[in-house]
């Protein structure tokens, strides 16, 4: 009995599929921007609860009437990214995901891999186009994550994963972003750590940006289950000049430091990827930017 997550030679950053939960809320966010139909500054209506068919989509809290595109972002509101996905269309959002490599398998040079097919819908109806935009419908792995938000930080190249060292530069690849957009993702993606869901993975000096996302967790038989999720983080340093992606991914956490059990990425995955940032950017050779009082928010690209 069991699935095969229960062996301890599964491996969950390639092999394993899941719902990714707000990370995924980049994506949109982006598209949206390089088509023109917004700006970082565009405001988005997210009165809710959002009506589509018998379905109604809500956010974790009121957030009122709008709000900005940046602050979709750090305040995670599933209105708002479903909000964009309508201007944006679903044909145009399934091609985006595709370009991105959400759709395919990642190709890594590993056997396991060619088995971690995304699972997506079988008809990409609008409540699917909602629910992708942020995190359930669409089950993907760590590592097509890790990609995804290289792309968006990178100056809008696509990546494929490999754990071959080259010689060299890497390949060319398409470019899904322009380096405009990508420009303007990186900033989105600070403003999520210095005053959004992620305040708690800021370390001084190394300008993280990213996104936090919990997913309730699927169960085996269909449905979710009410008290356990995934919580997960995607990011990268430094912003300014970006060279690492991280991804965090917590299996069903709790923090119990309160008087409540909390489960969500803000309390769980964050703080993890704060302190994994603080102790290995020193190892990886980047030495932290100068830190003003009050430090600046804005990330200024860096052109090699």
């Amino acid at each position: 009995s069991g699935g095969p997550a229960d062996s301890p030679l599964f491996n969950r950053a390639i092999q394993g599929v899941y719902e990714l939960g707000s990370v995924m809320k980049a994506f949109p966010v982006a598209q949206s921007v390089e088509l023109g139909l917004t700006n970082p500054n565009t405001m988005i209506n997210t009165q809710g609860p959002m009506q589509l068919g018998r379905f109604r989509i809500r956010d974790f809290r009121n957030y009122g009437p709008a709000l900005s595109v940046t602050d979709i972002m750090t305040k995670s509101s599933n209105i708002g990214t479903s909000r964009l996905t309508q201007q944006i269309g679903a044909t145009r959002q399934q091609a985006f995901l595709k370009e991105l490599g959400f759709l395919d398998v990642t190709g890594v040079e590993v056997s396991e891999a060619g088995r971690a097919r995304p699972l997506v819908p079988k008809r990409w109806s609008d409540i699917h186009s909602a629910t992708i935009s942020y995190g359930h419908g669409l089950s993907a792995s760590a590592i097509h994550l890790a990609a995804g938000y290289a792309t968006l930080v990178n100056g809008g190249y696509a990546v494929q994963p490999t754990l071959l060292k080259r010689e060299g530069p890497a390949p060319q690849m398409a470019q899904v972003i322009s380096a405009r957009t990508s420009d303007q993702m990186r900033e989105i993606l600070r403003q999520v750590v210095v005053r959004g869901s992620a305040k708690m993975a800021e370390v001084p000096g190394y300008l993280l940006g990213g996104k936090t996302g919990t997913a309730d967790k699927q169960k085996p038989t269909g449905g979710y289950y009410k008290d356990k999720v995934m919580a997960n983080f995607a990011g990268a340093f430094p912003m300014d000049d970006p060279r690492y992606v991280i991804i965090i991914s917590l299996d069903e956490p709790v923090e119990t430091s309160g008087t409540i059990a909390r489960r969500t990425a803000g309390w769980t995955a964050v703080p993890v990827t704060g302190e994994v940032v603080r102790r290995i950017a020193p190892l990886l050779g980047l030495r932290p930017a100068e830190v003003e009082a009050p430090a600046p928010t804005a990330v200024t690209a860096v052109r090699n």
